[in-house]
C-alpha cells in the first residue's frame, strides 16, 4: 500500500443501483468548464467556470454556495477566484462571504444572498492556475497544469449549492478559447455528459475533472475509462488494460456494474503512487521513477471503492475517520485477495502486498491507538493515519479465517460483505449496526467481543493459515519507522526540528535541533519499506543541506507470511 489518503465515497452507482430513477421534472445543475489557451510552456493559465443551478431557493441572508479554502490540509483555489458573479432572473445578486473553520485542516468559504432568490441561479468566475506551485505530498485535489492539460478535484475549485436538493448534472466542456484538439473528462464520463440520476452536490465536489490534451483509454463496454495528464515513464495503455480487466472481475464478484468508472492519473514528483477515491472514479499520481508493478496495488485498492466504501453515517462523525477501518480495511484486504483469485497477480505479489501491510502494522509504535483517537491524529501523524488501513485489513482477514473455519469452508467474509452491499442497494442502511448483526450471526458473542477489542486498540493477529494452507506465518526482526525527531516538528510553520533523538539515524546523518526542513515527503509508503531512505532538505545558518538516511529505529519481532509450498501456492485462497 502506497501513500493512500482518505477517500471520498462513490455516489452515482449507489443511487442508480438503489433504484433512484430520475424523475422527468428533476432540477438540473449545469457545469461548463472553459480552459484558456496553453502558453508557450504548454501550461493552461486559467479555467473559466459557469454554473447554472435550478430550483435554488434562499431568503435574504441565507446561504447559497460554498467552496473549501482548505480541504483535508490541501489549500484550494478558493481564495484565488476572479470576476465572481451571481445572477438570477431578477438580475445580479450581491453576496457576502463567510469563512468557517471546522479545524485547521478544513476551512470552507460560504456565500450568503443579500436578497431573496428563487429559481435558477447562474454563477461565473475564473480560476487562475499557478504552474509554478510546488508539488504536494497531500491528496491531489488542487488545480495543476502540464503539457497542455489541467486537472483538479471539484472540492478545489467548484462552487456548489449548500442545499440538499439532488440535481441531474449536465457536464459541458468548452474549448473555443483553448484551441483545436481539446477534450475533457470528468468522473461522470468522457466529454459532455448528463447523469441519468439526480445527485447531491457533494458528488460534484468528490468528482475529478481533467481537460486539454490528456492521454485516454476507453471507454470499454462496461463503462471503464482512463485518462492521464503528463508524460508517464512507461506505456500507460497496457496498465489501464489490466485495470479494466480487474474492474470487470470486481463487477462479477460484487454482483453489479457501475454505469461508468474513471481512472485519472497525473504527475507528482514528491508523492508518486498516492491515490484518492472519488465519485465512481479515483485519481492517482506517478513520476519518472514509477513502474507499472508499483501502481497495480494502488489501482486494485482505489477501484474497490466503487463497491466497498464507508459505512452509512460515517460522514456524520469525525469526518468518517473514526469508521475508516471498515471501508479502508476491506479495500486493503480485497486489493490483494481478489486480483490473486483472478489470477492477475502471482503468489509473490500477493505476499509482497500482505507483508508490507504486516510489517508496517507490527512495527508501528502507535499500534495500540484506540479507534476513537484516529480522527485526532490522522492528519498529524502518519503512524496513526495508516492504522485504519493496516489494522482494518488484518482484522477482516482474521474474521474471514474464523468464518471459514467455523463453517467448514462453506461461508466467508464475502457473504457478510455481499449482504451489506445488497442491503444498501435495496435502500437499507449499511451501517455498523448491520455489520454487528451479521458478524454475530456468523461468530456469536466472540465475534462482537473481538470487534470491540480491535476498536479499542487490541493487536490483531490472523492465524498462520488465514491465507490458505500453502502460506504460513513466521516471525522476522524488523525495525520501527522512526524519523529520529519529534514528528510534531512537521506540523509547525516553519518546520523546525525539535526533539532530535541522540544516536538516531537522523542524528548520524547530521540533522540538528533548530534545522528548518524545507521539503515535504510522503511518509505512509516509507513505513512499509524497510529499505527506504528519506532525504531532508534543511536550512541551517543560511545554508541549505541535503541529508539522507533510513528512517528506522529499534528492532522488534514482527509477523510475516511465506510460501510453504511454492508448487501449490496458487490454490491457497478459496475461490469465489
Amino acid at each position: 500500500m502506497t501513500g493512500r489518503m482518505l477517500r471520498f465515497c462513490p455516489a452515482l452507482a449507489t443511487l442508480l443501483l438503489a433504484g433512484a430513477a430520475p424523475p422527468d421534472d428533476a432540477p438540473h445543475l449545469v457545469v461548463r468548464i472553459a480552459p484558456g489557451a496553453p502558453d508557450a510552456q504548454q501550461h493552461v493559465p486559467f479555467v473559466d467556470v459557469t454554473l447554472v443551478v435550478d430550483a435554488l431557493h434562499a431568503a435574504a441572508g441565507e446561504l447559497l454556495f460554498e467552496l473549501p479554502l482548505v480541504a483535508n490540509t490541501v489549500v484550494t483555489s478558493g481564495k484565488d477566484l476572479q470576476a465572481l458573479a451571481f445572477t438570477d432572473a431578477a438580475g445580479p445578486i450581491v453576496v457576502t462571504a463567510l469563512d468557517v473553520a471546522e479545524d485547521a485542516s478544513n476551512i470552507t468559504r460560504r456565500w450568503r444572498a443579500s436578497r431573496a432568490v428563487v429559481g435558477a441561479i447562474t454563477v461565473r468566475y475564473r480560476v487562475p492556475i499557478d504552474a509554478a506551485a510546488p508539488a504536494l505530498a497531500l491528496p491531489q485535489y488542487e488545480m495543476r497544469t502540464e503539457r497542455g492539460t489541467f486537472s483538479a478535484a471539484g472540492n478545489a475549485f467548484l462552487l456548489l449549492p449548500t442545499d440538499r436538493t439532488p440535481r441531474r448534472v449536465e457536464m459541458h466542456w468548452d474549448f473555443a478559447r483553448y484551441g483545436a484538439g481539446g477534450t475533457g473528462a470528468s468522473s461522470f464520463g468522457l466529454g459532455d455528459v448528463t447523469t441519468p440520476a439526480p445527485l447531491p452536490a457533494r458528488s460534484l465536489a468528490s468528482a475529478y475533472y481533467m481537460g486539454g490534451r490528456p492521454g485516454t483509454a476507453g471507454p470499454e463496454r462496461d463503462g471503464f475509462f482512463a485518462t492521464w495528464q503528463g508524460d508517464p515513464p512507461f506505456a500507460m495503455a497496457p496498465l489501464m488494460t489490466w485495470a479494466g480487466k480487474l474492474h470487470r472481475f470486481y463487477c462479477t464478484f460484487f454482483g453489479y456494474t457501475p454505469m461508468s468508472f474513471g481512472v485519472f492519473g497525473r504527475t507528482n514528483t514528491r508523492n508518486p503512487g498516492s491515490g484518492i477515491g472519488l465519485t465512481d472514479s479515483f485519481a492517482y499520481t506517478f513520476n519518472q521513477t514509477s513502474k507499472p508493478d508499483d501502481l497495480r496495488s494502488l489501482l486494485a485498492h482505489e477501484m474497490l471503492h466503487s463497491w466497498v466504501n464507508s459505512l452509512d453515517g460515517s460522514m456524520d462523525s469525525a469526518g468518517g475517520l473514526d469508521r475508516s477501518w471498515f471501508g479502508e480495511g476491506l479495500a486493503v484486504h480485497y486489493q490483494r485477495t481478489l486480483p490473486y483469485r483472478a489470477g492477475m497477480i502471482s503468489a509473490d505479489d500477493f505476499l509482497k502486498d500482505l507483508n508490507e501491510t504486516a510489517a508496517r502494522y507490527y512495527t508501528n509504535i502507535k499500534i495500540a491507538t484506540p479507534n476513537a483517537d484516529i480522527p485526532n491524529g490522522f492528519w498529524r501523524d502518519t503512524r496513526v493515519r495508516v492504522l485504519p488501513y493496516d489494522r482494518g485489513s488484518l482484522y477482516f482477514e482474521t474474521v474471514d479465517a474464523q468464518i471459514r473455519a467455523k463453517s467448514g469452508g462453506k461461508r466467508s467474509l464475502d457473504d457478510i460483505v455481499r449482504t451489506m452491499l445488497t442491503t444498501r442497494r435495496a435502500g437499507g442502511k449499511m451501517d455498523e449496526a448491520l455489520y454487528r448483526l451479521l458478524l454475530k450471526a456468523e461468530l456469536g458473542a466472540r465475534g462482537i467481543a473481538e470487534l470491540d477489542a480491535m476498536l479499542g486498540g487490541a493487536i490483531v493477529l490472523p492465524p498462520s493459515d488465514a491465507y490458505g494452507t500453502r502460506f504460513r506465518r513466521v516471525t522476522r526482526p524488523l525495525r520501527r519507522y522512526d524519523l529520529g525527531f519529534d514528528m510534531a516538528s512537521l506540523q509547525a510553520r516553519p518546520k523546525v526540528v525539535r526533539g532530535l533523538i541522540a544516536g538516531s539515524n537522523a542524528a548520524a546523518a547530521g540533522l540538528r535541533n533548530g534545522d528548518e526542513i524545507l521539503n515535504a515527503f510522503p511518509q505512509d509508503a516509507l513505513q512499509g519499506d524497510q529499505q527506504a531512505y528519506v532525504t531532508l532538505d534543511v536550512k541551517r545558518a543560511g545554508e541549505v543541506l541535503h541529508l539522507r538516511y533510513q528512517p528506522r529505529g529499534e528492532t522488534v519481532d514482527a509477523f510475516q507470511w511465506v510460501v510453504a509450498n511454492r508448487g501449490k501456492a496458487k490454490a491457497s485462497i478459496a475461490p469465489i
